[in-house]
């Protein structure tokens, strides 16, 4: 009981200091004009804030548009659809359709395999629906930063497999196909140690949660349908603190001659980056130039 009120405390603290972060951040954005923006749609009918989801597309050009589902991250703990609010609009105004998700967060009753089944339902619902928006089915792209690119690949697998959906227990069968995948920054490695680390896997894990049938398949190394993942793009930098998980993820991704495009930014005298930094500042040349990129590779499938 100590060590949780003393774990818990640190994440408040952690995640408060997130929150006025963004809530700077937040308040200094203007969003690009000419953008249908549909609202806080239910893909389940709960009444869950975490099951919500907001569309954005061009006003001003022509569709089908290729189709983008975006993920948010924060640690697993912490976030909204909003904080991806701004990034996702800059992805529409390229001429592209949105899906930005929310999910349950992992804390009291949610823990991390809720978040990823609210993923799948989420996909499910993108798939039944699809038809209502401009969208090109040919052309799905699914993106997450941090935790969110975590959530992304673990979508994108379970999706294709009957067995990770037994083990998950998910009921929900997506009927679209993910082309490609984009992780920003993402957080890609459960193996860390430390209070930090440990104490986040107490927090959205069941209890003996080492024992749970499904643990070992949240790592990607343990997990057997790791190469049939879509071809992925990869950014971290020299100034985030997760940037070695992705290194370790891409050596993984090569051990299976997986098909993927890594960007990585060196530590610069201008200005530091820091974690996804993609996501908060769309004026910066740095994030243009990655988002382009990104865009490119992702579009190229």
């Amino acid at each position: 009981m100590f060590y949780e009120k003393i774990r818990d405390k640190f994440f408040i603290n952690m995640t408060n200091k997130w929150a006025e972060h963004d809530k700077k951040v937040l308040s200094s954005q203007t969003l690009p004009e000419n953008i249908i923006e549909v609202s806080d749609i239910p893909y389940i009918e709960d009444g869950n804030n975490g099951h919500l989801l907001d569309v954005y597309y061009p006003a001003d050009i022509h569709g089908p548009f290729p189709v983008i589902i975006n993920i948010h991250g924060g640690g697993f703990i912490y976030g909204d659809k909003a904080i991806n609010k701004l990034f996702c609009y800059h992805l529409a105004k390229k001429g592209n359709l949105i899906f930005n998700l929310n999910y349950q967060l992992a804390k009291n009753d949610a823990k991390l395999p809720d978040q990823i089944r609210d993923i799948i339902c989420a996909l499910d619902w993108i798939g039944n629906n699809i038809d209502s928006y401009p969208a090109d089915k040919n052309k799905i792209y699914l993106i997450g930063e941090s935790a969110g690119g975590y959530l992304a690949v673990m979508a994108a697998l379970i999706s294709k497999s009957q067995r990770l959906q037994n083990l998950f227990n998910i009921t929900a069968k997506p009927n679209i196909s993910i082309n490609a995948l984009a992780v920003s920054c993402g957080f890609m490695d459960w193996s860390r140690r430390g209070f930090l680390y440990s104490g986040l896997r107490s927090l959205i894990l069941d209890k003996g949660y080492k024992k749970q049938p499904y643990y070992k398949n949240l790592i990607f190394k343990n997990i057997p349908e790791i190469t049939a993942l879509p071809p992925v793009f990869l950014s971290a930098n020299g100034d985030d603190m997760l940037n070695d998980m992705t290194f370790k993820f891409i050596e993984l991704l090569k051990k299976h001659n997986l098909e993927y495009h890594f960007v990585f930014l060196a530590k610069n005298k201008q200005r530091k980056l820091g974690h996804v930094f993609n996501i908060f500042y769309p004026d910066w040349e740095e994030t243009r130039k990655l988002n382009d990129t990104m865009l490119e590779f992702l579009l190229s499938f």
